[in-house]
């Protein structure tokens, strides 16, 4: 039986900037004095009409891969920061409403909520750790926080670091999904940093701040379950003793939260967090730059990448991710050959007159998006030698 696969791009697309694909308000703002520039728009990843999902001519069990069409990428749960749940709770928007009922139940239940963050159930977590091709078509995994009848998330402008930045499809490829990873992991450190700092603050108390750095360490390590995680109900002594002075008073100590981060500017996060915050905002502009990069290289060679499929008039291969797979037509899948670390110009004049096809800027920019074709470092050597 053949490897399924996903549907592929349909076209060589030139790179788009814009703010359709902008993060959650509060993300943005800060993300902006980092690049400095119009964030990437993923135009292939479309939410609203999931890509990955099949069309009325195609069904789960052919030799594509497809999304189911209401789980999508929805199967997986976030981590909700504190100051991200009491955005959510204040957010008066009729938009909201199922957001917030969802958060209020979570909080109902109690299990895995803190004064650091809303977590994934621990027996949820256990599922999606050891769950093979479940993501994107399983119903059990289906994010709580999905409303199912419409299809679409409920607390959108509120939603996490992996939820903001994680796309099916990169318009740049490789080279898109490089920069969009580098944002998740600045704003994974920028959430983690800001809710330590909150909870120091508000003064949980010194018994509740020694219980939830024991919890991390707890998380890192076995893969067992307590009786009442297994069950979905929580600990009530360990919760009194988690949240400390805050006790019965959850939804008013997310609201500070949310009320000491709302006005912070760059500058202020970066104090407030510190190296690793500091250091990961420079690999997100240092990945933002590379996108914005004209030249091509001198020398290219052949990348790594996998070939899918073929017809008479397009080879199917992936690269960075089976999920964004490219359908090359037949002349430039043959023209790869000709590119084997000789200088660029030579190898496009060889494959011209060889196979009669011009291949121009926009389309071998895309192949070194994709990982298809690569710069050759050590034929660039050599030169310099």
């Amino acid at each position: 039986m053949e490897k399924p696969t996903a549907p592929a791009q349909k076209t060589f697309q030139s790179p788009v900037t814009g703010t359709k694909g902008a993060l959650p308000s509060l993300y943005a703002r800060w993300i902006e004095a980092v690049v400095n520039g119009p964030l990437p728009e993923e135009s292939e990843a479309t939410c609203s009409n999931c890509v990955m999902c099949p069309r009325s001519d195609q069904h789960f069990g052919t030799d594509q891969f497809f999304f189911d069409k209401i789980s999508k990428c929805c199967t997986y749960t976030p981590t909700l920061a504190n100051f991200i749940v009491g955005a959510i709770l204040g957010d008066s928007a009729p938009a909201m409403t199922t957001g917030k009922a969802t958060i209020v139940e979570r909080l109902g239940e109690g299990l895995a909520v803190d004064p650091l963050a809303i977590r994934p159930p621990p027996a949820y977590k256990l599922l999606y750790r050891h769950s093979q091709s479940a993501f994107g078509r399983n119903s059990t995994l289906r994010c709580p926080y999905l409303n199912s009848a419409f299809g679409t998330c409920s607390i959108w402008r509120y939603r996490d670091p992996t939820c903001a930045t994680w796309f099916c499809k990169h318009t740049r490829g490789k080279i898109g999904q490089s920069f969009w990873k580098a944002l998740r992991d600045f704003l994974n450190a920028v959430s983690k940093g800001l809710s330590l700092w909150c909870i120091l603050q508000l003064n949980i108390g010194d018994e509740a701040l020694a219980i939830l750095e024991l919890g991390k360490e707890e998380k890192m390590v076995g893969e067992n379950l307590q009786s009442n995680e297994l069950d979905g109900r929580f600990d009530v002594d360990s919760a009194k003793k988690a949240w400390g002075r805050w006790w019965q008073r959850e939804k008013i100590f997310y609201a500070e939260c949310t009320r000491l981060v709302s006005d912070l500017d760059f500058c202020d996060v970066e104090k407030i967090c510190g190296p690793e915050v500091q250091v990961s905002s420079r690999l997100v502009k240092l990945a933002y730059d590379r996108m914005q990069e004209g030249n091509l290289p001198t020398y290219l060679g052949i990348g790594h990448f996998e070939v899918e499929e073929a017809t008479v008039d397009a080879v199917r291969v992936w690269s960075y991710s089976q999920l964004d797979p490219l359908d090359l037509p037949v002349p430039i899948f043959m023209a790869l050959s000709y590119f084997d670390g000789r200088l660029a110009h030579d190898a496009l004049t060889m494959a011209e007159h060889d196979l009669g096809i011009h291949i121009d800027h926009q389309i071998i920019r895309t192949l070194l998006d994709f990982g298809i074709l690569q710069s050759s470092p050590i034929s660039e050597k050599i030169n310099k030698e």
